[in-house]
């Protein structure tokens, strides 16, 4: 199956449902409704054919194909570059300035270490220690606390390390918060705290970020080891350079010569001549009562082949292959991306649900709707808090808590008719809850002994817009979340003021911004507000 997503498909995504939000303000819900159904009617349907189940992750892959078409002919956007487009670009960049500082880097600590006089060798101890030992050392130590993690199933949460770090990083972004906020007005304080709340909501695309991290440290480690590997065959090409070993602890040759083999196992059967014999190694052997008169220089310059080759099996190849499994793990965590979230889910219901006039007309063919101008009635789209499709709304347990205030007057059939329910026999649960203040006091164990019987599929909790959200409303929803699970959708439905007429009244736009802002800075992925009346 061909790639479908990467990261900067992912950004122009959310780019594209903030410019949502604004048209959703703007103009209404049913202005992105007739939008999409349009887009999925002209562009989409006919891609697909005859199929009768396609998944979400291609559908919303080809939406956003098609959005970035018309985002690009749009006035005013001509040339200019999407957040995605942004993102490749710089990651590229700075790819290649960490390779760049990686090469500068190795070559001039190999070049420190080769720095030859003619009256002493070079130490072959120093150089393998600093650019191969080194090395190997820190992948092993990764490779023993990655494997101590998997044996004992240890999240990344679990690291000392990793706590520390982001207690810290949490401090710097804390202060920082608090003095720009010293010129912020209320309404730039709200959006800020929204802004951290919808980063919080989709914390399951925070994996997808440590991998670009991973793979640009092993792009740095790649340079590193070619610029190590350049300088030193540079040094040899372009200069004179004998290669020696030194030891107190009093080792043989013999010892050396099998350690040195045992090193050189991964290239030896293919590079025989870049393995120091026993007789080169003892003829390199310094002994400073000796001095180095009587080494021979067949011996001294035998050790650089030995060299280059730790340095490209021990140091280059791992980074390599490290580089390719980020790569790998990269793809995998896009391919695990379910595409059903709450963010997702009211897209695929406005281009996938049939769209109803209110003048009583059929629905416009894609055709009819390119050539023909907009009916005078504005369209009345479906509810965006329906089922995904293929899911059939009867049969599963949904729950309505209408406050106890509201309980008695509120319609049921009206309400079951703006939900999307028409059918009198579909299974929904309506029930009574109180003020923010007595929630989770009153009225839990109602709810507690409903969820016992059937696991709901998804709340509705019907609210005034016109009350602002309080901190007990938050209080409120943190305690259903914990009662009916962290999977289970709560959608917040707000009515207006209530009319001589009925209560359910449609939202100011005013009074669903600051509902959205505050619920959304909660942080929770499966929380979303939606005035249940459509303007």
């Amino acid at each position: 199956m061909a790639k479908l997503w990467n990261i900067a498909d992912l950004i122009d995504l959310h780019y594209f449902f903030q410019l949502d939000d604004e048209v959703r303000r703007r103009d209404g819900e049913a202005a992105l409704a007739k939008r999409d159904r349009l887009i999925y009617l002209a562009k989409i349907e006919p891609q697909l054919g005859q199929v009768e189940e396609v998944p979400a992750r291609l559908l919303v892959r080809k939406w956003l194909t098609i959005r970035r078409l018309q985002y690009r002919r749009e006035p005013g956007h001509e040339g200019a570059p999407l957040p995605g487009t942004v993102w490749q670009e710089l990651t590229l960049l700075c790819q290649v300035l960490v390779l760049l500082l990686g090469v500068f880097a190795g070559a001039g600590l190999a070049s420190s270490l080769l720095l030859y006089s003619g009256t002493a060798p070079l130490n072959v101890s120093v150089y393998f220690g600093l650019l191969v030992a080194l090395q190997v050392a820190v992948l092993g130590v990764q490779a023993v606390l990655l494997g101590y993690r998997r044996v004992r199933r240890l999240s990344l949460e679990s690291s000392t390390l990793y706590l520390l770090v982001g207690r810290l990083l949490m401090r710097v972004l804390d202060r920082l918060r608090r003095w720009a906020q010293r010129s912020m007005t209320g309404r730039q304080r709200l959006d800020m705290v929204a802004i951290a709340g919808g980063i919080h909501q989709r914390k399951e695309l925070a994996a997808l970020l440590v991998w670009p991290g991973f793979m640009l440290l092993q792009v740095g480690g790649i340079g590193f080891n070619l610029g190590a590997i350049a300088a030193t065959l540079a040094k040899v090409a372009f200069s004179d350079i004998a290669f020696a070993w030194q030891s107190s602890l009093q080792l043989s040759a013999e010892a050396v010569a099998a350690l040195v083999r045992w090193i050189a196992l991964p290239w030896s059967w293919l590079a025989p001549q870049a393995v120091p014999s026993l007789a080169q190694i003892q003829g390199s052997q310094i002994v400073l009562k000796e001095g180095i008169g009587h080494l021979a220089t067949a011996d001294l310059v035998s050790w650089w082949p030995f060299l280059v080759c730790s340095v490209l099996i021990y140091g280059l190849l791992p980074r390599c292959l490290l580089l390719i499994l980020g790569m790998v793990r990269q793809r995998q965590t896009l391919e695990q991306l379910h595409f059903a979230t709450l963010g997702i889910r009211p897209l695929l219901q406005r281009m996938t649900a049939p769209r109803i006039d209110t003048n009583g007309l059929r629905e416009a063919t894609p055709v009819d709707s390119l050539q023909q101008p907009a009916p005078a009635a504005p369209p009345t789209a479906a509810p965006p808090w329906q089922p995904e499709p293929g899911v059939p709304a009867n049969g599963n347990q949904w729950y309505v808590l209408i406050p106890d205030e509201l309980y008695d007057v509120c319609p049921r059939a009206s309400l079951r008719e703006l939900l999307g329910q028409s059918d009198a026999q579909a299974d929904v649960r309506w029930l009574r809850y109180g003020s923010p203040e007595t929630m989770g006091v009153a009225h839990a164990d109602e709810l507690a002994v409903e969820v016992a019987k059937e696991a709901p599929v998804g709340c509705f909790l019907l609210q005034e817009a016109w009350q602002p959200p309080l901190k007990e409303t938050e209080q409120m929803l943190r305690d259903l979340r914990q009662l009916i699970g962290a999977q289970c959708p709560i959608t917040i439905l707000l009515i207006g003021r209530p009319t001589p007429q009925t209560i359910l009244a449609p939202v100011e736009p005013e009074q669903l911004q600051v509902w959205s802002k505050k619920l959304q800075a909660m942080g929770d992925p499966n929380l979303t507000v939606h005035p249940l009346v459509q303007p």
